[in-house]
């Protein structure tokens, strides 16, 4: 062990001989694996004890339920995306900017399920605002998860209490981008709902009966969302944008699937690999390490 091997070194030199350069790297070396040693129990007995790890094993049933309804979430969202872009290439093209301007959109989950909800006052405005708030956390907790890069270098750690105030800036700069992206992606994948909102009217003149808007409603009768509006004719003006746009979320739901099929066959981190990244970036801190 380290208290051997230190002792060994130490009686080496008991007759006051200086050590050679050798002898006292290796010798620092010890002291060093040692204190690390020493810091990691510590952290580890700190982690165990914490009233959170023990608030998070009495929550281990709720949390394995949330963990499933949001998997069926993220599920849903990503495929009504997929189903809105399979529209967009099969029914539309480049010089239309992949814009639909007829009912093309074939049966989409978070759609249908959201414009159903718009029977029962308020439960829609609570489902998008839920969702909006989950796709939120979930960039947060992506950025934390993988840190700032630029390219192929990491330029910062995002960890709790120990960000640097350069890395806390970008932060909330790629989260108020990720916010205006998610307009647009919200528009992709709920498109009646996005472009209509909770608007209803009157189909049919003789046994007449109110329904949610869509594309299928007479002229006049339902208005277009202002974002909705604002990109339809940005789209219709300018071709390449909505193109790019459409490239761009269909890369970002191949990378979710790569993602999702990565994540079944991870392991994942226990207490103590966690434990070894935190002290990993307190030791890469400069303001720890003044």
């Amino acid at each position: 062990g380290w208290n051997e091997e230190e002792r060994l070194l130490i009686s080496k030199y008991a007759d006051g001989r200086p050590m050679i350069p050798a002898d006292r790297r290796r010798m620092e070396k010890l002291r060093g694996d040692k204190h690390r040693y020493n810091e990691l129990e510590r952290l580890l007995d700190s982690e165990r004890q914490s009233c959170w790890t023990k608030i998070q094993i009495f929550l281990r049933p709720f949390s394995i339920v949330l963990g499933i309804v949001l998997l069926l979430l993220s599920i849903a969202f990503m495929s009504s995306l997929g189903v809105t872009l399979a529209d967009k290439f099969v029914y539309s093209n480049f010089t239309m900017g992949y814009f639909l301007s007829a009912t093309h959109y074939h049966y989409n989950p978070m759609n249908f399920i959201l414009s159903e909800a718009q029977h029962i006052f308020p439960i829609d405005y609570v489902l998008i605002t839920l969702l909006v708030f989950y796709v939120a956390a979930c960039t947060v907790n992506g950025i934390r998860r993988i840190g700032i890069w630029f390219f192929w270098v990491k330029v910062f750690e995002v960890v709790p209490h120990r960000t640097m105030p350069q890395g806390l800036l970008i932060l909330s700069g790629l989260f108020s981008c990720s916010m205006v992206a998610l307009n647009q992606v919200v528009l992709v994948a709920l498109p009646t709902y996005a472009t209509y909102g909770s608007q209803h009217y009157r189909n049919g003149t003789g046994n007449v009966t109110v329904v949610p808007c869509d594309n299928h409603a007479p002229p006049g009768e339902c208005q277009l969302t202002q974002f909705a509006s604002i990109i339809a004719r940005f789209t219709l003006h300018a071709n390449f944008y909505g193109a790019i746009v459409t490239y761009l979320i269909t890369a970002f739901v191949a990378v979710y699937v790569v993602g999702f099929v990565v994540a079944l066959f991870r392991r994942k981190r226990n207490i103590l690999e966690k434990v070894i990244g935190t002290q990993a970036a307190d030791e890469d801190d400069p303001l720890l390490n003044i």
